[in-house]
């Protein structure tokens, strides 16, 4: 749609062809969202629930993340973790098409194409490293790709004067490490859920990403603001790398704390 002289061009006349897209993508969403309505059955909701309040409902959440770390310890030291280096991993596609743009000069077309890469790239690490999890484990997977994500990182700042190629082959890099992280993350959380909380923790895993997800943001604007202040150049935009690397570090940091085979307390 955005490209020009494609099948589905679209006239570039007050944001048409942008606007295109959206309509495209709820298009796409409704279609795909048909087979789940109808075919997934429901889960019976527990009888005798009462509505709560927004307030209550705040109060109820620190008490199941009282009881949680009361019961599993290591499954909220994982919620944590992964909260963080999410954040992360959501800063490096957020953030991939800007420092495509500000810091490699890539034109509007330039970076659809590599965002159509980036995504296959992802796709296929995230097949790889579903694979390797069944042998490794899914926290190994998740470090070693964390790892990966960094190496990457550190590669695209400190090779950023070769020019594009360094964008290409680092940022495709981030991207192939992208996938088995989020992936593994999500097979994690299904095993170290305690029995019977499985749709809570499921929830917390959604929930303790939300509550961080301006680090991303805010590492990504002080690490330009500090690079400009301390060396006088305008133009900043690749120091945003080494603030989201920071993110990731402190995950990974966090993520090697947690117990692999966690111990889980039920009551008698």
């Amino acid at each position: 749609f955005v490209l020009p002289g494609t099948v589905f061009g679209v006239p570039a006349t007050n944001g048409l062809e942008v606007r295109t897209v959206f309509l495209f993508c709820a298009a796409w969403t409704l279609v795909f969202s048909i087979p789940l309505l109808l075919r997934v059955p429901e889960i019976a909701k527990t009888p005798g629930l009462k509505k709560e309040s927004i307030l209550r409902s705040y109060i109820a959440l620190w008490g199941q993340l009282k009881s949680l770390y009361a019961q599993a310890p290591d499954t909220l030291k994982f919620l944590i973790s992964s909260a963080i280096y999410r954040d992360g991993l959501a800063g490096v596609f957020t953030f991939g098409a800007v420092l495509g743009s500000l810091a490699f000069g890539f034109s509007q077309t330039e970076i659809i194409i590599f965002g159509m890469a980036a995504n296959i790239v992802a796709g296929i690490g995230a097949v790889i490293g579903g694979r390797i999890d069944d042998v490794v484990g899914s926290k190994n997977v998740i470090a070693g790709s964390l790892i990966g994500l960094i190496v990457a990182g550190f590669g695209v700042f400190l090779f950023a004067d070769a020019g594009v190629i360094t964008y290409w082959i680092g940022g495709l890099a981030l991207c192939l490490f992208v996938g088995p992280a989020q992936a593994s993350s999500r097979t994690f959380v299904s095993r170290f859920a305690p029995e019977g909380r499985e749709g809570e923790v499921f929830g917390l895993y959604q929930t303790t990403g939300r509550a961080i997800s301006f680090l991303s943001g805010f590492f990504w604007a002080s690490a330009i603001t500090i690079a400009a202040v301390a060396t006088g150049n305008e133009n900043t935009t690749i120091y945003g790398v080494l603030g989201l690397m920071v993110i990731l570090i402190v995950g990974l940091g966090l993520l090697l704390r947690v117990n692999p085979n966690p111990q889980v307390k039920y009551a008698n």
